[in-house]
């Protein structure tokens, strides 16, 4: 069986990264509520899709954040207590490499830090959420904006539907841009730890 051919305003945003996408052309369209529909589908497509990278990118960084974490517990573990071991085994010369172990366990959570796995992370699982919620409470409202419409199809009610359309594109970014605010302060906060020295001078780079 064939898949159902999409509408063009609903693929739209199907590839790549979080960008600038353009409106679908409308030019051909003379019904209001067809006009309408597809407005509504092409910012669907578009809110969906920005869920979407927040869902899958978020898988990477929790792989990161849990390997870097679970090292850095184990290589602490390790090197607090290879040095009460080797004393007690008469090898008190070896227990010099419990502080090795300490200090490579300080340096994975220095790169989870650094690199900001854990905090992307968490960013990610919550804006991922905040946007579904917008996303599922405006799909909720949307079908008594089409019956608006379809029972006084005239232009103040298109444009009044084309408000809450556009109102909620811009709630909707808005989410998106203070999440990136967050990661670009999070970011330079890092760099400055880096050339103060506070932290490892470990390779660092962007979350996204």
């Amino acid at each position: 069986m064939s898949d159902p051919v999409e509408p063009e305003a609903a693929r739209v945003t199907r590839k790549g990264d979080l960008r600038a996408v353009q409106l679908p052309d409308m030019s051909h369209s003379t019904d209001l509520r067809a006009g309408l529909r597809e407005l509504f589908l092409w910012v669907e497509a578009y809110a969906v899709e920005s869920i979407n990278w927040y869902t899958k990118e978020k898988v990477s960084k929790a792989r990161w954040s849990r390997f870097l974490r679970l090292a850095a517990v184990l290589s602490i573990a390790g090197g607090t207590v290879s040095p009460v071991v080797a004393v007690g085994m008469g090898w008190a010369q070896e227990s010099i490499w419990g502080y090795g172990l300490i200090g490579i366990g300080a340096s994975f959570v220095a790169m989870d830090k650094v690199c900001g796995y854990s905090s992307a992370w968490m960013r990610y699982v919550s804006t991922a959420m905040a946007l579904n919620r917008q996303l599922i409470r405006f799909q909720a409202r949307w079908p008594r904006i089409e019956a608006r419409v379809a029972a006084n199809p005239v232009q103040a009610e298109f444009a009044e539907a084309v408000q809450e359309l556009a109102a909620f594109v811009d709630d909707f970014a808005l989410v998106v841009e203070n999440e990136t605010m967050v990661w670009v302060s999070e970011f330079q906060s890092h760099l400055v730890q880096l050339e103060s020295g506070s932290v490892p001078s470990l390779p660092s780079q962007p979350s996204r």
